[in-house]
């Protein structure tokens, strides 16, 4: 039973995540919805870590910036976040977007 409020769209788009403690790593998104993402990276990411992201969407000049991103669960290389601090306006854009 899928257990996601939002339905998720396969996608490739390239990522920076940082953390708290201002560490940056770049991260490869690999399917996204209006919750949240799921993506890649080589540098382990922990559950519960809050994060920042910038997402380079295609045809878009500036990244899509999510401030305020919970780590749900993490596999090695992939983990999966929830947005936390997605402004009304900006998830208006990313439902635009998908």
């Amino acid at each position: 039973m899928e257990r996601r409020q939002f339905p998720r769209v396969p996608v490739c788009y390239l990522g920076h995540v940082s953390t708290g403690d201002k560490a940056a790593l770049d991260a490869v998104v690999l399917d996204l919805s209006v919750g949240g993402c799921r993506m890649h990276s080589t540098t382990p990411v922990l559950p519960g870590a809050c994060l920042d992201l910038q997402i380079a969407l295609p045809n878009q000049i500036a990244p899509f910036v999510v401030k305020g991103a919970t780590v749900r669960w993490s596999r090695q290389p992939e983990f999966g976040v929830s947005f936390t601090g997605l402004r009304p306006e900006d998830q208006a854009r990313l439902c635009r977007l998908m």
